[in-house]
């Protein structure tokens, strides 16, 4: 039996152990979360590293490939050298597959659902992948990076202007911010969640985490759709509660519990007994294929469709035009050429 443990930095009370068959294998899938616990998650990793065939990390800051540039987290990195005699994974790889494969499975099952949406992402430089899909449906992206990284109110909207700022070439990495409005500040702080709050109320999607969006109290999400991960039914009913329309959680229901993409990730590496270097994407796409594996698209409320169109009015002809009082003095003075 394999046995595959996902050490969190998440809540202790989503905990779970259960035992479960995945690829032809028998498994045992352990999650122990530990609050943030930085100290405690180090020793479970030594604790752990002699007892399972792979280690997942859960809740902890991925790195990031964004353009050409990939970038690499300190702490994560900390905690990945703490494994050395398994392989260790945060989920990151699979996690861009299944946003791109549910993004492109919601736009054809929900008919053009995407286009022209106005799309909020918490962290364009985690969604990357997601992003540059959506920018195939729509270019209403708008990413709140610099405010949550940086504490710089100001929002990203375009993919090219997250290319650079994740290359540290932004104009906004080059902008020092005096004392009155730094980060530790505790004003600066409340702006920030402020204009954070009213592009939720803008938007027609949210793109983040379930923790992050429980740092701004779920307030803002009324009508709207979220695309996120690991939504339990418990999650799901709070959602709902909170007015959300549809939820577009690209972590598959495989089994009776639901895991986390470092997990899946995880099992996957323990029964091909293969290192993530080794594993290609059309690897990783015949496992969700012959799994018959798809997105969740969950309706809390029930299900709503929502179409975003525009139309424009515009004259039938010259002698139309002609017709309007405001412009009938025009056309009596107007040479020919200036009304063609």
């Amino acid at each position: 039996m394999k046995t595959v443990v996902s050490i969190s930095l998440g809540s202790e009370s989503l905990d779970y152990d259960f035992k479960t068959k995945f690829l032809g294998q028998n498994f045992r899938v352990v999650r122990i979360g530990t609050d943030k616990d930085l100290a405690k998650a180090e020793a479970l990793l030594e604790e752990w590293q002699t007892k399972a065939d792979v280690i997942g990390l859960g809740m902890v800051r991925e790195h990031q490939h964004v353009g050409v540039y990939k970038f690499t987290q300190n702490s994560t990195k900390a905690l990945e050298d703490k494994v050395t005699e398994v392989p260790v994974t945060t989920g990151a790889r699979l996690r861009e597959i299944l946003q791109d494969w549910a993004i492109r499975h919601t736009q054809m099952e929900v008919k053009s659902f995407f286009d022209n949406s106005k799309i909020l992402f918490f962290s364009g430089a985690t969604n990357y992948r997601a992003a540059q899909v959506m920018s195939e449906y729509t270019n209403n992206l708008i990413f709140a990076d610099p405010i949550r990284h940086l504490g710089i109110p100001k929002f990203l909207t375009s993919l090219s202007s997250l290319e650079l700022y994740a290359a540290g070439t932004h104009q906004l990495l080059k902008w020092k911010a005096p004392y009155v409005l730094s980060p530790s500040i505790a004003p600066v702080g409340d702006w920030n969640n402020f204009i954070i709050r009213k592009a939720m109320h803008k938007a027609d999607m949210i793109a983040a985490t379930y923790e992050e969006l429980e740092e701004f109290g779920l307030e803002e999400l009324g009508g709207k759709t979220v695309l996120s991960s690991s939504i339990s039914d418990d999650r799901l009913a709070v959602l709902g509660e909170k007015g959300v329309d549809m939820v577009v959680d690209y972590t598959p229901k495989i089994f009776k519990q639901v895991v986390s993409i470092n997990v899946i990730e995880a099992m996957i590496l323990a029964a091909s007994e293969k290192s993530i270097e080794d594993l290609t994407d059309d690897d990783f796409l015949e496992i969700i294929a012959y799994h018959d594996i798809k997105p969740r698209l969950l309706y809390p409320t029930g299900f709503k469709r929502k179409s975003r169109f525009a139309f424009v009015i515009h004259p039938l002809s010259q002698e139309h035009i002609s017709k309007i009082k405001p412009l009938d003095v025009v056309q009596k003075y107007a040479p020919k050429s200036i009304m063609n």
